[in-house]
């Protein structure tokens, strides 16, 4: 930090000091101009008067011109144009006094206190697009300090209203803005930036590039030191916004309206250290809390995952019961003080209630185990479970401060860990009704907030998919999401990580892009699926970026800055997987896809569904080879080919090895509508004489080529469940298949986007 900087932060820390003082959060636009100017920023020049009594001895010569800008001044109209609360006055007394008559009417009408009139020299400057900006920081609740920047003005929702998410408006976490390549190439990105710079064709440049990256600057150095995690003053801006952000006709950034509000809120947060996720992960002792000694329960469940898993040896599985000495061949003892050594993990399943709170503050403050999964539900949904979850989070909390770093707490209302590491199960669910019989997916975890979802995902992708970890946390009173992530992106035996999220931990979302930044920097791949997609309430009243930026856009923006793939249906998140497993090993150099079938309504929907793709065009070689295994008649051959339904097996495979032998294809979309004489894919059965199981079948001959091919390849068979034998051949032999092309086309590119190069 220079100089220039630590004075600016000393007088603005003075000033947030004296308004803190007086009680003060909704701060006036004069007080916000002494802000910006402290910060380093040219304001207006400005004179407050909080009655009309003041106006005669305002010194108006301190304001140049003839002509000044009243503003009208009240908490309760933040959007007070389209009131008439601001107004174009000659310099001098009387006419100011008329001016505060009028706005104190207009306040009367509208119900609403005024607290003054502000008089503002007039900035010369086109007051229309794109010569207005908007700039603000606020802090977001899951990922803190948030920069803004975009078309500012009167009309700045209908701008953005009408463009692409990142074309409309700017934004990137505080953290991020160190990056300045990243920074502009966000910038880049939007309309405002290359229009106003001189980068659009046609365009000349209003205001410095540099200029704009300075103010950008400038607000994420406020952003992260009046942040909520800053303990660099106990000060927070919770949202400072300038709109509009005057570009001069001299090329200078001059502040005309802001909006500022701030609190000594502060959220530090302590969390659960890295060893004891590792034992929660890799346990070599468990205790098991809630196991019935004489029938089947969710305790005595997880007890036998437990065991048949074989990562914990028998004779260090413990339960914890009131009069069995062993249960299911492991030892039970009626209170935590009998354990005979401090676990590694302890699976807690006791209902929630004040008997079982007590028992969580027995195994929490007595020091018996290192982690706790809480599977138990009722900690938080009702108004007696939020009293029981607060309870359980002082616990944790003072248990923190001890020098072991206390215990990491998974859940509570989660499904517990499937760690292939750790040799274990904690899911409440028998094997034989969800078998973990996948033979690929080693090199994936799953972290998932829900642990219905996560049994569905397995359950759907049972055949193909048995992934490394298995997690669900619940309500994250302790370990979150943003943990796990940081726990295992250091494992070079993960490659891709799946994540369903119902919502961030607050301000715990700067270590969780931390983390993503690693990961995908790194050339691995973030699927991530947020379910709870609210927007901003309240706040949007006075806040244009709050009304623009809902919390799912800024989620889903600074996620996707960081690599993450954010996608938007359940389906979406299965399809991106069984692309990313099955296809291990296959990379593509560039994004153009050939796209193969036999049907024309799949060629054309196959490229309407391209999105980063790029169709490929074919070699005059590779166009000669398709002519020769193509049914007579067939001409014109280009991308995407239609082979009609009369291409046979043969001819089918001959025509995907010509399209992958050609050097301007990188990725391939093999496409079959099953219901032609011509295709084998039936199993043997009365009435045809089809058998996939013969060499030249179509699952064999499509199974041939992939696995000739280094490049990546998806099949689609779209036909009813006649032909599901076919599909689970060609899927059990690690091709990706689906049911619809443009499914297989939206999964394709999201493969070779996470896998290009």
């Amino acid at each position: 930090m220079s100089a220039s900087h630590d004075e600016g932060f000393r007088a603005m820390d003075d000033l947030l000091a004296r308004f803190a003082d007086r009680g003060r959060r909704d701060l006036g636009e004069h007080e916000a101009y002494a802000f910006l100017e402290a910060a380093g920023f040219r304001v207006p020049r400005a004179l407050f008067v909080s009655h009309a009594g003041e106006i005669d001895a305002l010194p108006l010569d301190r304001l140049p011109g003839d002509t000044v800008v009243c503003k009208l001044a009240s908490p309760g109209m933040p959007h007070r144009t389209e009131h008439g609360g601001i107004r174009f006055a000659p310099r001098s007394h009387e006419a100011l006094e008329k001016v505060f008559d009028d706005f104190a009417r207009i306040a009367a009408t509208a119900g609403v206190v005024l607290a003054g009139m502000l008089v503002v020299e007039r900035v010369e400057g086109r007051d229309c697009i794109p010569h207005q900006l908007l700039l603000s920081l606020r802090q977001d609740p899951a990922f803190g300090p948030v920069v803004f920047c975009g078309l500012g003005g009167v009309g700045t929702e209908l701008y953005q209203r009408s463009l692409l998410p990142e074309k409309g408006l700017f934004m990137r976490a505080a953290s991020s803005m160190g990056d300045r390549t990243a920074t502009e190439e966000a910038l880049a990105r939007t309309l405002f930036h290359p229009m106003i710079t001189g980068g659009a064709r046609g365009s000349a440049a209003l205001v410095d590039g540099e200029k704009i990256l300075g103010a950008l600057e400038a607000f994420a150095r406020i952003a992260a030191r009046y942040s909520h995690r800053s303990t660099a003053t106990p000060h927070t801006i919770e949202e400072l916004e300038v709109n509009p952000l005057q570009i001069t006709a001299s090329g200078e950034l001059v502040p005309l309206d802001a909006l500022m509000r701030i609190s000594t809120a502060k959220h530090g947060a302590r969390n659960a250290p890295a060893e004891l996720i590792r034992r929660l992960l890799e346990p070599r002792s468990a205790l098991v809390v809630g196991a019935s000694a004489t029938k089947v329960n969710t305790g005595r469940i997880i007890l036998r995952n437990l065991v048949m898993g074989g990562g914990v040896p028998r004779e260090r599985i413990y339960c914890l019961h009131p009069d069995a000495s062993e249960i299911d061949g492991c030892r039970a003892f009626p209170g935590a003080d009998a354990i005979p050594e401090k676990t590694d993990m302890t699976v807690f399943t006791v209902p929630a209630d004040e008997k079982a709170a007590a028992l969580l503050d027995e195994l929490i403050d007595g020091g018996k185990t290192s982690s706790i999964t809480v599977i138990s539900a009722g900690f938080g949904e009702t108004e007696k479970g939020r009293a029981l979850e607060a309870r359980l989070g002082e616990t944790i909390a003072r248990a923190r401060s001890r020098p072991d770093g206390g215990v990491a707490v998974n859940g509570p209302n989660c499904m517990g860990i499937v760690s292939k590491p750790g040799g274990y199960n904690t899911f409440f669910i028998p094997e034989h009704k969800l078998p973990f019989g996948g033979d690929r997916g080693d090199r994936c975890a799953v972290i998932s907030q829900s642990g219905a979802y996560l049994v569905t995902l397995v359950s759907n992708l049972g055949r193909v998919f048995n992934p490394k970890y298995m997690i669900t946390f619940g309500n994250q009173i302790d370990v979150t999401a943003s943990d796990y992530l940081l726990a295992l992106k250091d494992d070079p035996g993960i490659d891709l990580f799946v994540l369903y999220l119902e919502g961030l931990r607050p301000y715990d979302g700067e270590r969780f892009l931390a983390a993503a930044r690693e990961i995908t920097g790194s050339g691995r791949n973030i699927i991530l699926y947020k379910a709870g997609r609210t927007e901003a309430g309240a706040a949007a009243v006075a806040s244009h970026t709050a009304a623009m930026a809902g919390n799912y856009t800024v989620l889903k923006r600074l996620l996707e800055e960081a690599g993450v793939i954010v996608l938007e249906g359940l389906d979406d998140v299965e399809d991106a997987i069984k692309v990313f497993v099955l296809l291990e090993g296959k990379r593509a150099a560039g994004r153009r896809v050939g796209i193969f079938s036999n049907a024309g309504f799949e060629c054309s929907v196959a490229a309407d569904t391209l999105d980063t793709l790029a169709l490929a065009r074919f070699s005059e070689a590779t166009e000669r080879n398709l002519r020769a295994s193509l049914p007579p008649g067939i001409i014109d051959v280009h991308n995407p080919v239609d082979a009609t339904p009369l291409t046979n097996a043969v001819n089918y495979g001959r025509c995907l090895e010509a399209i992958l032998s050609d050097d301007g294809v990188d990725c391939l979309v093999a496409a079959n509508v099953a219901p032609t004489p011509f295709m084998e894919n039936l199993p043997s059965g009365e009435g045809h004489d089809e058998d996939i199981r013969r060499e030249n079948s179509y699952p064999n001959v499509t199974i041939r080529v992939f696995r000739a091919t280094e490049k990546p390849m998806v099949a689609c068979l779209n036909s009813g469940a006649l032909y599901d034998p076919a599909v689970r051949m060609i899927e059990d032999a690690g091709i990706p298949c689906f049911r619809k092309i443009d499914r297989a086309a939206r999964a394709l590119g999201l493969f070779v986007r996470g896998r290009s190069g």
